[in-house]
């Protein structure tokens, strides 16, 4: 009789060493996941949780972006999660966590996705809030928060469920370096695009219909006073200046393009189809390009003081 009950006991306290050991990996799962950073029901005013959260890892980042992942892979993606949210009166809210392999990436990512018109917010590294949409960055990570109508409300809750999500996000970003070397007068600060491959840099601007392969980063900024100004940094010399002449070809080349000027063999000018004027130029590690309302000489100032920046 007593072995039955010690078998029997036994038994019981292997199901509930299972049972616990269920729980406390599904804890720790979630507490390895971005499920973390969610704000829990009612932690963020009166919104809560609808339904569970979806994770999506790597390549199957493509199963959920129909059409758009490349550009998050081109940055350096590596998993994001998403939860929806829902306030007493039925507003809802969809948050989207996204990790990527560096700040730089978080960064980068969110240039691509705010525009000059938005309003700046002072949550996480930068953060913006245009229309019904809401997007942060921070260290690694980079947060959109998505409503689906202009109204107060849906507002008030973006703005909630994005200081929720910061203050759970223990990280901290820097810009990268080469943002610091654009010009500072006149400088549309909400306007900057920083980019890691072709892909962002052809949404950057129509102008890239032609390629420029092989850089490392890229950053384009505007200006009050009607132009842009790119800066691309390659690993070496040799690299800068073999695209540099490539983008020179091109340009003699190709009919929708006219180059009209030449200063020696580190710059040159153009005019597109439209006859919007640029300015390209190689130097060190780097191309440089100014294009749209400006003149040669102003280029040329502009372009002097970008070379002066990356020197130092």
């Amino acid at each position: 009789m007593k072995d039955r009950t010690f078998s029997h006991r036994s038994r019981v306290l292997c199901h509930f060493h299972f049972f616990l050991f269920i729980v406390l990996s599904l804890l720790l799962a979630d507490q390895s996941t971005l499920a973390r950073y969610f704000p829990k029901s009612r932690e963020a005013g009166n919104w809560k949780k609808e339904g569970e959260a979806q994770q999506f890892v790597g390549e199957a980042l493509y199963e959920y972006i129909d059409g758009g992942a490349e550009i998050y892979h081109e940055y350096g993606f590596r998993q994001v999660a998403v939860q929806d949210y829902v306030d007493p009166a039925g507003t809802s809210v969809s948050v989207e966590i996204f990790e990527m392999t560096a700040p730089e990436s978080a960064y980068g990512i969110y240039t691509f996705k705010t525009h000059k018109a938005g309003r700046k917010v002072a949550i996480g590294d930068d953060a913006q809030l245009a229309d019904y949409y809401l997007n942060f960055w921070k260290g690694n990570i980079l947060v959109t928060l998505t409503g689906f109508d202009e109204t107060q409300e849906t507002k008030n809750g973006l703005l909630l469920l994005a200081q929720s999500i910061d203050s759970r996000l223990d990280l901290d970003g820097k810009r990268p370096r080469i943002v610091s070397d654009l010009p500072e007068e006149d400088f549309v600060s909400q306007s900057v695009k920083y980019f890691k491959g072709i892909l962002g840099l052809r949404n950057s601007h129509p102008f890239f219909a032609l390629n420029i392969w092989g850089f490392e980063e890229g950053v384009k900024a505007d200006y009050t006073k009607g132009y842009s100004v790119f800066l691309l940094r390659f690993k070496g010399s040799d690299q800068s200046f073999g695209q540099y002449e490539q983008l020179k070809k091109s340009c003699t080349e190709y009919p929708a393009y006219k180059v009209y000027s030449t200063s020696g063999t580190e710059m040159f000018a153009a005019l597109d189809k439209r006859t919007r004027r640029f300015f390209v130029s190689a130097r060190g590690a780097y191309i440089f390009l100014v294009l749209g309302d400006i003149d040669h000489l102003q280029a040329l100032k502009t372009i002097q003081e970008i070379q002066e920046k990356v020197s130092g």
